[in-house]
Parts: structure tokens; C-alpha cells; sequence
């Protein structure tokens, strides 16, 4: 019998926290913004008392907790051994030590794309199946790799970094990683949403991808052709995944995602056309938990830590 756990969502805009139950059900749930441009120590600590609280409100003991976080978490000593500058000095930030010694409880943290592969493998679109890729495509490009159930790390603990994928080798397209060509310069929400304000002229006024999928469908075709661009760009990227990993079928969330069937269907062609055919009709389907995929990855990874 598995016991209830907190769970934790670190973002880049969003912190959650609640109880997840052994169904997968998670209750109590709290939310406070990141105010990232604060930093790493900040957003830390608003974490902490934000897990306190949840504990507090739900008069249940949790067992554990569970973190799914921005950047990469070093699986030996717990810090948070890459980051993007969206949380400023999140880079170094010892994050399962402070965890653990404020609330006292075994603490068990990876990174945020691999907990919510983690959470649609066992609990969501990939239930039943044994090799799962799970893709979030929002404000960046996220991902994880989940075989028998677990998540695939790689030699050093950094596997499943699928937005730096290089889909364009010779473009000077920025990443929020430094470097160029990337598959989140070209799929994630701001480059689409820069896309768009560039062919639809410089008087738009700022949008977000929302109401670029609105104009799509009431049949504005700049907005069309921008995220038949960025689908296409994902279904390059998955292409490749699908060559190299052979998963059973890969699993895309995200704020973008939610565009639609118009979306999926673009990203299914490029994979089609672009993959080899004797994996080109690996199954592209859309995440299952929303925006609880990362709370629910987040329990799985802490009830497998204490074995049960």
C-alpha cells in the first residue's frame, strides 16, 4: 500500500503543491506565482513554505515528497545542476538538502519534463505501455524518457533534454540555452508568438498562442502557417526521436499542444514523412493529466524512491 505524499511543481511562472493519494488523485492543491526575476533562492523558499502550508491545510502526514522542478537536478547530491536563465542563480541551488531539512521529510526531486513523462507513462495517455517519450511544449521545449515504468536518465543523469534537439544545424535561431537551431527556438510559445508579430506586421498588438489558435481558426492565414511552422519543426524532432529511441508511442502536453487536432495533425505528417517507415506511424497523442501531469510524475518518482 502506497502512503500519501507531498508533491511539488517548480515552473517558470507557476509553483504547485498538493497531497497526492495512492490512486494518483491529488488533493489539496495550492498554487503561487514564481516571480522567478526575484531568483533562485527566492522561488526556493516561496516553494518550501508553499509545501508547508499544503501540509498544514490537509492534516495528512506525508510519507515523502516529490519534485518536478525547471533545469536538471544532479541525481547524487540534488542540486540543480543546469538551468536556463528563466529562474535567475537557480544554477547551483541545493534543492533536495533544503527541501529535506525544512520539512523533514525523504525528498526526491528531478526535473520537470521527466516527471511529467513519469506521471502520463503510469498514470495518464501511456497507462500499460513500457517505452514512453513524453514532450511539453509551452514557454520552452521539455521533455523525458520512460522505460519499464522508470525514468531513463543516461550515463550522467542528464538524458531526455528533447528541446535541444538540433533541427536546423545551419540557422542562427537563439536558444535559452546559448546556443542555435535548437527544436524550442522553433516550437516553444515565444518563438511562435514572435513569428507571428513578424509576418502579420509590427503594429499586432502582444498576444500569446491562445489567440493565435483563435485567429487560425476563424481563418486568419498567417496565423495558420505560423503554427503549421512550429508543428512541423516538433514533428522533425520527434522523427528523429522515434528513429533513435523506438518508443511505443510518444506523449505531447503543454500549453501549445492544446492548439488542437489541427496541431497534432501537422506534427503526425512531418513524423510520417520524415521518420523511417518502419517507425513512422509510432503513435503521437496528446497528454491525458493537464495540469497535473507534473504533480502526479512527482508522486510516482517519490513512491518509487522509498520502494513502494
Amino acid at each position: 500500500m502506497r502512503d500519501p505524499v507531498l508533491v511539488l511543481d517548480v515552473g517558470g511562472t507557476k509553483i504547485a503543491c498538493g497531497i497526492a493519494l495512492p490512486d494518483g488523485q491529488v488533493a489539496s492543491i495550492q498554487t503561487e506565482p514564481t516571480r522567478a526575476l526575484e531568483g533562485g533562492d527566492a522561488v526556493l523558499q516561496r516553494a518550501i513554505a508553499l509545501a508547508q502550508s499544503v501540509r498544514r491545510a490537509s492534516r495528512i502526514a506525508p510519507a515523502a515528497i516529490g519534485i518536478g522542478t525547471a533545469g536538471d537536478v544532479d541525481p547524487e547530491t540534488g542540486a540543480i545542476s543546469y538551468a536556463t536563465a528563466t529562474i535567475p542563480h537557480w544554477l547551483g541551488l541545493p534543492m533536495r538538502a533544503r527541501v529535506q531539512a525544512a520539512l523533514a521529510l525523504a525528498t526526491f526531486a528531478d526535473n520537470d519534463g521527466n516527471v511529467m513523462t513519469l506521471g502520463e507513462a503510469i498514470f495518464g495517455a501511456g497507462r500499460g505501455h513500457r517505452t514512453i517519450v513524453g514532450i511539453t511544449v509551452g514557454t520552452g521545449v521539455g521533455g523525458g524518457i520512460v522505460m519499464e515504468g522508470r525514468i531513463y536518465r543516461g550515463a550522467r543523469g542528464f538524458a531526455g533534454r528533447i528541446g535541444h534537439l538540433i533541427v536546423d544545424y545551419e540557422n542562427r535561431q537563439p536558444c535559452t540555452c546559448g546556443g542555435t537551431g535548437c527544436l524550442e527556438a522553433y516550437a516553444a510559445a515565444k518563438p511562435l508568438i514572435a513569428e507571428f508579430a513578424r509576418r502579420a506586421g509590427t503594429n499586432v498588438e502582444p498576444i500569446g498562442v491562445k489567440e493565435i489558435a483563435e485567429f487560425a481558426a476563424a481563418g486568419n492565414k498567417v496565423a495558420r502557417q505560423v503554427i503549421q511552422r512550429g508543428a512541423s519543426f516538433l514533428g522533425v524532432g520527434i522523427a528523429s526521436l522515434v528513429n533513435l529511441l523506438n518508443p511505443e508511442m510518444v506523449i505531447v502536453g503543454g500549453g501549445v499542444a492544446q492548439i488542437g487536432e489541427t496541431y497534432f495533425a501537422e506534427v503526425r505528417r512531418v513524423v510520417c514523412a520524415r521518420a523511417q517507415p518502419s517507425v513512422s506511424d509510432t503513435p503521437v497523442v496528446p497528454a491525458q493529466l493537464g495540469t497535473q501531469a507534473n504533480l502526479i510524475g512527482a508522486a510516482e518518482l517519490a513512491w518509487q524512491g522509498m520502494g513502494q
